[in-house]
């Protein structure tokens, strides 16, 4: 499975996409990237930081936003961010004499893909992602294509094995077109006693049943149509409920918070 465009804001994802443009000139690519970081931090990152970090935010230099992301994000991914951020700096500052390769500028961009996937499985991991909480995260999680959501899912499960976690990735396998790996993954877990007899029927069940489904259901091709889901969703959402998963959501496809949408 190959996921080419990340999960980050509108604007972020435009230099992101200028630095993929290998026939630019190496400095303007890392210069790209450090601008992409600028974005990233100032419109996803600031949304999950600590209140301390967010009221200095503006004084902060771009490694200080980084390192706040700590507060949530995994160690390994920050680094990554930040050396992915010293390639641009010295895009910036020593342009195509700089120290650094076509190689590192490859991977300062997966880094930031990296990023746009554990962002989502970070904040799983810290407020959960089941019903029990009455929270709308499973229904705007379900807004993005199903790539998005099995990488994501895969990762959340090893964690988590619930059986609402192991119900969802089953019907993302589904709608990404793998009917087999679906079936398979509720075999399983029911060989692991994840989920037992019942509900392993059931789960085969609703299988079936979204299958048949299909023409009628709003599945994601791209970011773009996940984009008109998600707002068609918006409205039906309170506004005391739009919490900061809906804010990253939001961000996400439309490079607004949802306040300002209605």
């Amino acid at each position: 499975m190959s996921i080419d465009i990340p999960l980050i804001s509108p604007v972020s994802r435009k230099y992101y996409d200028y630095a993929n443009e290998k026939s630019s000139r190496k400095h303007h690519r890392a210069e790209d990237i450090r601008i992409c970081l600028e974005y990233i931090c100032d419109e996803i990152i600031v949304e999950f930081v600590s209140e301390t970090d967010k009221k200095s935010w503006k004084k902060y230099d771009l490694h200080s936003k980084l390192m706040a992301s700590r507060s949530f994000l995994d160690k390994d991914i920050v680094d990554k961010l930040i050396d992915a951020k010293i390639i641009g700096n010295k895009g910036v500052h020593t342009g195509e004499e700089g120290n650094y390769s076509e190689a590192d500028i490859e991977k300062s961009i997966d880094s930031i893909k990296e990023f746009s996937l554990n962002v989502f499985l970070s904040y799983f991991k810290i407020n959960g992602f089941g019903v029990q909480k009455q929270t709308w995260i499973p229904t705007v999680f379900s807004t993005l294509p199903p790539i998005y959501r099995v990488y994501i899912l895969e990762e959340y499960y090893k964690c988590d094995p619930s059986t609402f976690v192991i119900d969802k990735l089953s019907k993302a396998y589904l709608k990404s077109g793998s009917e087999e790996k679906a079936i398979n993954f509720l075999q399983e877990c029911y060989n692991k006693k994840e989920i037992t007899d019942l509900e392993h029927a059931v789960y085969l069940h609703d299988i079936s049943l979204l299958k048949q489904s299909f023409s009628m259901l709003p599945i994601a091709k791209d970011l773009e149509s996940a984009k008109i889901n998600f707002n068609n969703l918006l409205p039906v959402i309170e506004e005391d409920k739009r919490d900061s998963f809906v804010c990253l959501v939001s961000m996400i496809l439309n490079g607004n918070h949802p306040q300002n949408m209605t």
